[in-house]
């Protein structure tokens, strides 16, 4: 399913008036503090902390300086060891063997054993949680048991092999399988707060205004050098406070006064930006991935040739650079660029081929019949690309019409496959078969029911071996491009806003920027 609870990435209606009451309200203390503090702009307000029960999108920024697990992607997203030492794949595949590194600490002090993750693992699978993650360990990637031959082994059996499960257990939307002491749950069962091994440890929060995290003097950090949510982490300020200013112009007003070290910026608002001689801009590519989907069972979209056609109409760099004021690029893949699985397609063509969009127009036999293309103004981007592509049929002859919908009712058009053609986004995804995923399996929500690609998919799911993966990956792509279920148009970049006296920020394809390893002048 689509997740658009990624902060980071919403837009937001908030008046600016009213937004830059907020941030002034949230900031007002900023300035009594000493420089041991970062403020960081929030596009809304977390929903909690508690991973089983109350975890979103927006809760991310928080949660990961607080709680770690047993692993985490890099910015390649590739995954490895954080709380584990080591892990090791037995049984053929059907066993993790994971031994825990020495010495880390709670933020309680108590040591950490194998124990405490399978409790927090029996926490997030219990019968009240609704952990993002819950479903796919009971379903896909069935975990059939958890044990702990002593305090540094934690072992996950497997019902049957599945090369995912790894990259499923470091998912930052997953809140990355976190390992929690007992003590943040009350005798009760009631969730008292999060107690972690993080380089920070949860503190103050007023609902609506800001959540605070401070430095956990007794943290004990990964070896290697900094990637993503790998490598050493060190607390170099005393505090961060997240500050929710839902409106981007207050946003710009925050760092530009010195209320906000550091916020997630609009693509308009990039040069700007840069142009302050105070600020700066890092931006990343992420995993989310925007398309014009399909629907094949369509009676005029069945024939493979009318949408080879809409897809040879269609010049991605045109669509990517317009809806985000030239700061984007286009791209034929769901693979994301960060991903060591990517491989650039060999003769990618990203602009438009218009006379051999019409030949194959010609060929089926299409009379100007219209397509009508659904989207909503609810994520601008959607609405956005569909104008353009619009125009760009229009250019190869291909008559489009745009049917505007609440993004509820649009979402349960895509969910039932109730459609002919819709603009639509996908939230990020990290396991290298996610990108594929999304769009692949027999469900009505997927776009591409081909059984080949099922059972492609199905056994890339299942391979550990990059090698294999990569070059299933690229089959794939070779299937898609020839069968158009989708005409892929772009990753989403992010793009921060950062004050020149903070050092060490880079922006991350995971989408939420890690603090740690960052200092304020």
């Amino acid at each position: 399913m689509p997740d658009f609870s990624m902060g980071w990435l919403k837009s937001s209606r908030m008046t600016p008036l009213a937004a830059l009451a907020t941030l002034m309200l949230s900031a007002a203390p900023v300035h009594a503090q000493a420089p041991s503090m970062i403020t960081v702009g929030m596009t809304e307000d977390v929903r909690g902390v508690d991973p089983a029960r109350e975890r979103d999108g927006m809760s991310d920024p928080v949660h990961m300086h607080v709680v770690e697990g047993l692993v985490a992607y890099g910015d390649n997203l590739e995954v490895g060891p954080v709380l584990a030492q080591s892990y090791a794949v037995e049984d053929d595949g059907k066993a993790y063997v994971f031994k825990l590194r020495k010495g880390v600490k709670f933020h309680n002090g108590e040591p950490l054993t194998s124990a405490d993750v399978k409790w927090s693992w029996d926490y997030l699978m219990g019968p009240e949680s609704i952990w993002r993650c819950k479903a796919v360990f009971e379903g896909a990637i069935k975990v059939a048991s958890v044990e702990t031959p002593d305090p540094e082994t934690i072992v996950y059996k497997l019902a049957k092999p599945n090369g995912s499960f790894i990259y499923n257990l470091a998912r930052p939307d997953c809140a990355g399988t976190p390992v929690f002491h007992s003590s943040s749950v009350g005798p009760d069962g009631a969730w008292k707060t999060v107690v972690g091994t993080g380089p920070f440890t949860f503190g103050e929060r007023r609902i609506g205004d800001f959540v605070e995290v401070n430095k956990f003097a007794g943290y004990v950090s990964p070896e290697g050098e900094p990637n993503g949510r790998l490598g050493r982490k060190e607390a170099l300020v005393d505090k961060l406070r997240f500050a929710v200013v839902t409106d981007p112009s207050a946003r710009l007003v925050g760092l530009r006064s010195g209320a906000l070290d550091l916020t997630p910026i609009t693509p308009q608002a990039v040069e700007q930006i840069k142009a302050e001689p105070t600020l700066d801009v890092v931006s990343s590519d992420t995993t989310v991935w925007y398309a014009l989907l399909l629907n094949s069972k369509d009676p005029l979209l069945k024939d493979k040739r009318i949408r080879q056609a809409i897809a040879l109409a269609i010049d991605r760099t045109a669509v990517a650079q317009g809806v985000s004021f030239g700061q984007w690029a286009g791209t034929t893949t769901p693979m994301p660029r960060a991903s060591k699985y990517y491989t650039q397609p060999e003769n990618e063509q990203l602009g438009a081929s218009l006379d051999k969009a019409k030949a194959l127009l010609a060929e089926a036999g299409y009379a100007g019949q219209p397509i009508t293309i659904i989207a909503n103004k609810q994520f601008e981007g959607m609405f956005d690309q569909a104008v353009i592509v619009q125009s760009l049929l229009l250019m190869a002859g291909i008559q489009a019409n745009i049917e505007t919908l609440e993004w509820g009712l649009q979402l349960e058009r895509y969910t039932n496959g109730n459609y002919q053609a819709q603009s639509f986004g996908y939230s990020g995804r990290f396991d290298p078969m996610g990108a594929w995923e999304r769009i692949i399996g027999p469900e009505s929500r997927k776009v591409w029911k081909d059984e080949a690609a099922i059972a492609l998919l199905d056994k890339g799911m299942q391979a550990s071996d990059p090698q294999e993966v990569k070059r299933i990956s690229g089959e794939l792509y070779k299937m898609f491009m020839e069968e158009v279920p989708a005409v892929s148009l772009y990753h989403v970049n992010l793009a921060l806003g950062v004050s020149k006296k903070l050092k060490g920020v880079h922006a991350s394809p995971l989408e939420t920027p890690a603090l740690w390893n960052v200092s304020k002048q």
